[in-house]
């Protein structure tokens, strides 16, 4: 049978087996249609584990509240338990899922067009643009807190081994390796500081103000909502973005989750597994050509 008598036939069942009522029946039905578009050509009947992992995923991503994709998780389990009872599948796939109590808020990221326009988007020919294209550098090269930002000190940084050392959450101090580009925009932003930002005294901090005082996190807020403004880009990326940008893009580019781990400071790795959501096309381009199953032509 085809998807759309499938679905004609689960209809059915729904009003005159179970009894329930058309709204009730339609409701069942769109949850249906909904996990079909996304699983595009595949037979809903074929769908697996990995399906339904990922069809979850994609629930998140639209932001879809953590009521309404349970409901179309139920939806589409009923439509397994039918498909089920008729012997056009053998279990239902739904019930080897382990379902959400709630979603975890998803880290908002960008891609890496809009990284490029917002680091290049300061005028590094004045001391006070090349000091704020720096902190941007430094904010997506190293995945920094803000907090952890402002608190560097010049004796935290080791051009000879290429690393910051930070100071974390808890006082907990990790090392974080930095690129060829930010050595050399740090080397030249030295002298920039002690010339134009050093005042009566040298308080050590890598990062100043006017005044000689170490940086506010709000100053550093306000300059990126001001650069967002002006390019565009949306209203809620703040500095946190930057991290989350950085955490996502090694990530998406093969980095594996316990070095991310290490380099954001995360004391657990299940506050790093809220990264994995862009590893979703990856995670199905992995199954499509390495799963025995479907590897299988005839």
């Amino acid at each position: 049978m085809t998807d759309e008598q499938l679905i004609r036939s689960f209809k059915y069942y729904l009003l005159s087996e179970r009894s329930l009522s058309d709204n009730t029946a339609v409701g069942y039905i769109q949850d249906v249609k909904d996990f079909l578009v996304f699983l595009k050509d595949k037979p809903i009947a074929a769908a697996d584990v990995p399906d339904v992992l990922l069809y979850m995923a994609d629930m998140r991503k639209r932001s879809l509240s953590i009521e309404t994709s349970l409901r179309r998780l139920s939806g589409i389990s009923s439509f397994f338990d039918f498909l089920a009872e008729e012997k056009v599948v053998s279990k239902n796939v739904i019930d080897l899922i382990i379902k959400p109590k709630k979603w975890k808020k998803l880290p908002h990221f960008l891609d890496y067009d809009d990284i490029d326009r917002l680091l290049s988007a300061n005028d590094k020919s004045t001391p006070q643009g090349f000091r704020d294209s720096l902190i941007l550098e430094n904010l997506y090269a190293s995945g920094l807190r803000i907090s952890e930002l402002i608190n560097i000190m010049i004796s935290d940084i080791d051009l000879g081994r290429n690393i910051i050392k930070i100071t974390g959450k808890g006082s907990k101090q990790r090392l974080a390796p930095i690129h060829d580009r930010l050595i050399k925009m740090i080397k030249e932003w030295l002298p920039i500081r002690q010339n134009y930002f050093v005042k009566h005294r040298d308080n050590g901090y890598l990062y100043l103000n006017r005044r000689g005082e170490k940086l506010t996190r709000q100053y550093i807020w306000l300059m990126i909502k001001k650069i967002c403004s002006d390019l565009k880009l949306p209203s809620d990326i703040s500095p946190h973005t930057l991290r989350h940008s950085f955490a996502t893009h090694l990530l998406s580019g093969g980095a594996d989750l316990m070095t991310i781990q290490a380099l954001l400071g995360h004391e657990s790795i299940a506050t790093t597994e809220i990264y994995t959501h862009v590893s979703d096309d990856r995670l199905r381009y992995t199954i499509e050509k390495f799963h025995p199953r479907l590897k299988r032509k005839d």
